[in-house]
């Protein structure tokens, strides 16, 4: 007779494991694809920073580029006052 009680109940906590085991994998791939994205997201952000990273080294900073013309007019004063020094 406790057996009868029983067997209904059986089905419903199967049920309910499977119910419980969808969404847990529900959650499971909702998480994996929440940290594919962000996984994307950081590589897609790392890429444009080497990118801009390696087109600033090649340019010359405002200062740089007054010290070169600043020792390019100093070689051109030496150069005339060596010519009159002779």
């Amino acid at each position: 007779m406790s057996d009868d009680i029983l067997d209904p109940q059986l089905p419903e906590r199967h049920n309910q494991s499977k119910d419980s085991s969808a969404s847990t994998e529900k959650k499971e791939s909702s998480r994996k694809s929440l940290f594919g994205n962000l996984n994307q997201d950081l590589k897609q952000a790392l890429d444009t920073w080497d990118t801009l990273t390696e087109e600033m080294s090649h340019k010359v900073s405002p200062e740089e580029e007054q010290l070169q013309e600043v020792k390019r007019l100093l070689g051109e004063l030496k150069a005339k006052l060596n010519e009159f020094s002779e």
